[in-house]
C-alpha cells in the first residue's frame, strides 16, 4: 500500500472513529444526563451520528472504492472504541463522584468539543480533496457539524444562564437542517 493510501485510509479510520465515538458518547450522555429534554437531545444527536455514517460511506468509498470502504467499516465497527472525549467525560464523573448522574454543563461542554474535533477534521480532509462532488459531501458534513456545534452552544448557555434545556435549536442556518 502506497504512502497515499495509508493515509488516506487513516482519514478513514478517524472518521469512523469519530462518528462511531459520537454515537457512543450521546447514547452514554444521554443515560448520565439528570433533565428528560437533555436526553431526548443526546439521543437525537446519536441517531444523527448513527444515520450520517451513510454519508461517510458514499464519500470515502468514492475516495477508496467500496470494497476497501466495507474492510474498514467492518474493522472499525468490531472493535468500537470511544472517543476520548466520553473517557474524558467518565473520568470528570468518576472525578466528581457522581456516577449515576452527570452535570448537564459539562456534558454540553464535552459534546462541544467532540464537535470541535469533528468541524477541524473534515476541514483538514477537505483541504487535501480535490474532486468536486467529495469537496460538495464534506462541506455538507462540516455545515451538519457547525450546526450541531451551534445548537449544542444554544443549549450550553441556556443551561448555564437560566437553567433550561430547549425545546429545540434556538435558530435555523437557512432552513436546510
Amino acid at each position: 500500500m502506497s504512502h497515499l493510501n495509508e493515509k488516506v485510509v487513516e482519514l478513514v479510520r478517524l472518521a469512523l472513529s469519530l462518528e462511531l465515538g459520537g454515537e457512543h458518547f450521546y447514547r452514554h450522555a444521554a443515560g448520565m444526563t439528570e433533565h428528560p429534554k437533555g436526553r431526548e437531545m443526546f439521543i437525537k444527536l446519536a441517531e444523527q451520528e448513527r444515520a450520517r455514517r451513510a454519508d461517510i460511506g458514499a464519500l470515502f468509498s468514492a475516495i477508496i472504492g467500496e470494497h476497501e470502504w466495507q474492510r474498514i467499516a467492518a474493522e472499525e465497527a468490531a472493535h468500537v472504541h470511544p472517543a476520548d472525549v466520553v473517557a474524558q467525560l467518565e473520568a470528570a464523573f468518576a472525578a466528581r463522584g457522581h456516577a449515576a448522574v452527570a452535570d448537564d454543563a459539562q456534558a454540553l461542554r464535552l459534546a462541544l468539543e467532540l464537535k470541535r474535533r469533528a468541524i477541524h477534521f473534515y476541514t483538514e480532509v477537505e483541504k487535501h480533496t480535490a474532486d468536486a462532488e467529495t469537496l460538495g459531501a464534506l462541506r455538507k458534513l462540516i455545515d451538519e457539524e457547525r450546526f450541531h456545534y451551534d445548537f449544542l452552544q444554544g443549549q450550553l448557555d441556556s443551561v448555564q444562564n437560566v437553567g433550561v434545556w430547549l425545546d429545540g435549536p434556538e435558530f435555523r442556518m437557512d432552513g436546510r437542517f
